[in-house]
């Protein structure tokens, strides 16, 4: 997996206030936690996190390099969450999770469907329904993705989590009966017909008009 590096300093202003000052400077303010540090209040560029976001680096392991006192320290992380703006969308804040290279980690890694289906070619529709997989491995060993082949997928097969083989540096977390795609049959006419009318009435309404007579 690629490892990345990203710069960051230690922030000693706390507050929305010095937090708004922060975004106005192009920086946004950071925590990073778990691990021997304790809990570190930093600074880092809005620009340069976006733009590792921009290329997908989800779980990726980062080199964060922290500025204080006229020396820098690199301390491997995961970019554990981020908060956006619901309006502007720009970046808020992020937490960083420090990480020990020879412990474990829980991480989500995306599942990306390869080959084409002979289910979907005879008129099958593809249904994705997990698009993630919870893992355990070392930090070194973090995935990109989990690859899952589907050309042998007729109409009215599936693959679960139980046929997704990883090396046993991996230890999968979620549980084995999940489905993650399954080929489901087209629809007919009768199905759309269905699908065009209009809902029922709910149930809760018809009960208040039962008591309403009572």
């Amino acid at each position: 997996m690629e490892q990345v590096r990203l710069a960051s300093q230690i922030r000693t202003t706390n507050g929305k206030g010095a937090a708004r000052q922060l975004r106005r400077a192009g920086q946004i303010p950071a925590v990073m936690y778990g691990g021997k540090h304790g809990n570190l209040s930093l600074m880092l560029s809005s620009h340069d996190l976006r733009l590792l976001i921009s290329k997908g680096i989800g779980s990726h392991l980062i080199d964060l390099e922290i500025a204080r006192e006229g020396s820098t320290e690199k301390v491997p992380v995961i970019l554990k969450e981020y908060q956006l703006d619901p309006v502007k969308r720009s970046l808020l804040h992020a937490d960083f999770f420090e990480v020990t290279m020879d412990q474990a980690i829980e991480i989500q890694v995306p599942i990306e469907l390869i080959g084409t289906a002979p289910g979907i070619k005879a008129g099958g529709v593809i249904e994705f329904a997990t698009r993630e997989l919870s893992i355990e491995c070392l930090p070194g060993d973090i995935l990109d993705k989990v690859e899952v082949d589907i050309s042998a997928l007729e109409i009215g097969s599936a693959i679960t989590v139980r046929d997704i083989k990883l090396s046993e540096k991996y230890r999968v977390l979620t549980d084995e009966e999940v489905v993650v795609v399954t080929i489901a049959a087209p629809l007919t006419e009768a199905d759309l017909e269905t699908s065009q009318e209009g809902p029922a009435e709910p149930e809760v309404i018809q009960k208040g008009k039962k008591l309403e007579e009572e």
